[in-house]
């Protein structure tokens, strides 16, 4: 039986895999990994209602100036816009700009393909049990 414990050194060795393949991967498309799931996160949530700075710092669990570099970086880029509200002119939302919305289904084509041969050996069950696990680790993290 496996130690407990080891789980978390598997997990981070397969994080550190991922992640180096999704880099490579959005490269090709001149962004980062991180850029690219920046880009899902606004057009995946803008067809709910408005993104704003601190909804991607919710999503992404990370401080704000994190999330305000990003936005610069991929705004210099021509992928995303400010734009205010006129309801409150001390927030802008996040909006995909045309040249983002295709960079975004460029390099999501590529990650999707991607994310298929890494479970194609896997159920349905299997990959539910797999979320749900991890799911459960990231929520006992915020105990």
């Amino acid at each position: 039986m496996i130690d407990r414990i080891e789980i978390f050194g598997i997990i981070h060795k397969v994080d550190n895999q991922i992640k180096r393949e999704i880099d490579q991967i959005a490269c090709k498309h001149g962004l980062t990994g991180i850029q690219s799931f920046f880009l899902k996160c606004i057009y995946d949530n803008a067809e709910n209602g408005d993104v704003f700075q601190k909804d991607l710092e919710k999503m992404f669990d990370i401080r704000r100036s994190s999330v305000s570099t990003m936005i610069s970086c991929v705004e210099k880029k021509g992928y995303i816009k400010r734009e205010s509200i006129p309801t409150d002119k001390r927030i802008n939302k996040i909006v995909l700009t045309e040249e983002g919305r295709k960079k975004f289904e460029e390099v999501d084509a590529d990650l999707k393909e991607y994310k298929h041969q890494l479970l194609k050996d896997f159920s349905d069950e299997e990959i539910d049990l797999v979320y749900n696990m991890l799911q459960k680790i990231s929520d006992n993290t915020k105990k």
